[in-house]
């Protein structure tokens, strides 16, 4: 429907410039090219800064975004409990949601894979660059929103980077994701305070597994492989956690997502 417009537009400049009106006044200022040029540039100008407003409305549109995922909380968590509810985010996005790739990218930033907490979109420092293995071992650095630093030590250690493709409205999608064994191959063993995995068969269903079986707990941004980037900060920040033995650990969620993640790794 834009480019219907903007053709309409074009031609009723055209067809503007080469009247008496519009030749006289450019006759008046002694323009040294034809009206029409004059015109074409003007609507250039007002459709570029057109597009950049629209632009700029769909990132304010982020807060409505949130809104939207925040109002069906209960949906997704139906007894309340978030704890370690990545698996169940990432799957009501894709599969109730329905967004486009846009509204995905921005929807997967809007909880922390970890511990399931909500994360604001007015926050400013809600990610870290980090480093997370794949399946063969290599090593991968790439963007995770979280919500506290320990979260992201416990992906660094605890969760595998793998390549996944979604079926969004606007056509397929392959972007990177972050991974962890299915609890539900044995639900006797996942934690207490964690509720919100449905499993039958020794199978979540509540879960988008990837093509090796393991399941999605978050999406991973900006992916490449790592060459040695500076993550001096996560290693040092991250040293004591991941040589704590999961029974021991505390702050962030604790122990409960690194003893859901140990289930099947």
């Amino acid at each position: 429907m834009d480019l219907l417009y903007v053709i309409i537009i074009l031609v009723s400049i055209i067809y503007i410039s080469q009247t008496k009106f519009a030749k006289r006044i450019f006759s008046k200022k002694k323009c040294k090219y034809d009206p029409v040029i004059y015109m074409i540039i003007g609507f250039g100008i007002i459709l570029g800064l057109y597009y950049v407003s629209k632009d700029i409305e769909g990132f304010q549109g982020t807060n409505q975004l949130y809104e939207k995922l925040m109002n069906d909380f209960g949906v997704i968590f139906p007894d309340g409990n978030r704890n370690s509810g990545g698996v169940q985010f990432y799957h009501h996005i894709v599969k109730n949601l329905q967004p486009t790739k846009r509204e995905f990218l921005e929807y997967n930033k809007f909880y922390c894979g970890v511990s399931g907490s909500p994360i604001d979109p007015q926050r400013t420092d809600a990610f870290d660059y980090l480093v997370v293995d794949d399946l063969r071992g290599n090593k991968m650095y790439g963007k995770y929103w979280r919500c506290c630093w320990p979260c992201v030590c416990d992906v660094k250690k605890y969760a595998k980077v793998e390549t996944h493709t979604a079926q969004l409205k606007d056509g397929p999608y392959t972007h990177h994701v972050l991974t962890i064994g299915d609890p539900c191959s044995d639900q006797s063993k996942i934690p207490p305070s964690v509720s919100s995995f449905t499993c039958s068969n020794q199978t979540t269903q509540n879960g988008i597994r990837t093509a090796s079986g393991r399941l999605i707990i978050a999406v991973l941004y900006d992916v490449v492989p790592y060459t040695n980037q500076n993550i001096t900060n996560i290693n040092d920040m991250c040293r004591d956690r991941n040589s704590t033995p999961p029974d021991q650990l505390q702050g962030g969620m604790g122990d409960i997502f690194v003893k859901l993640a140990l289930i099947n790794p």
